[in-house]
């Protein structure tokens, strides 16, 4: 019996000693860490494009930057989108996923030195047939201002649904997700 209990004693200190807190492995992010994220949104859609007095899927990102009706249509107030790399940590696409509003996930493409992101006519991979044309995706670094007033990252983008039944373009827009319930 007391070769059982040195033998398993020795076991145990050879278990413990191997594991060592140290490591010479250096913490990192993804390929496109600024990107990624869940942020904290609003999705608007133009009060003249519902009316039929603008088409706004004709307009370039000046002219869309410049439109002054956006409304929160569905009276969502803020919902989450997430954005995150792909499992190869590619550097040139993300993943765009709007749960919070279509329930859509897309593969997109994007820059990450200019940290933008569109996609043109993607599919979405929940295989419900919808196909999303996300342009002028942006994340600005430190440009939106919580509502705890704290500086926080900002994304913006211009995202159309093909089976959207009004054909709407919606602006999504707002702030990294900060944890605090007062940033909701």
């Amino acid at each position: 019996m007391k070769k059982y209990i040195s033998l398993l004693s020795f076991v145990a200190a050879l278990f413990v000693g191997s594991c060592s807190p140290y490591t010479d492995e250096e913490p990192g992010g993804v390929a496109i860490q600024d990107l990624c994220g869940t942020w904290t949104v609003s999705v608007d859609a133009s009060a003249g494009e519902f009316t039929g007095k603008k088409k706004l899927g004709v307009m370039g990102k000046t002219e869309l930057d410049a439109v002054d009706d956006w409304v929160d249509l569905y009276s969502l107030g803020k919902v989450d989108l997430r954005t995150y790399n792909t499992a190869n940590n590619d550097k040139d696409s993300l993943w765009f996923d709007d749960e919070g509003f279509w329930g859509e996930k897309f593969k997109i493409g994007c820059n990450y030195g200019n940290l933008t992101f569109d996609g043109d006519s993607v599919e979405s991979v929940s295989g419900s047939g919808c196909v999303a044309v996300i342009r002028y995706g942006q994340v600005l670094k430190g440009a939106a201002t919580t509502p705890r007033g704290v500086k926080a990252d900002s994304i913006i983008a211009y995202v159309f649904y093909n089976d959207d039944p009004y054909g709407l373009t919606y602006k999504i827009s707002g702030y990294r997700y900060t944890g605090y319930s007062a940033d909701l």
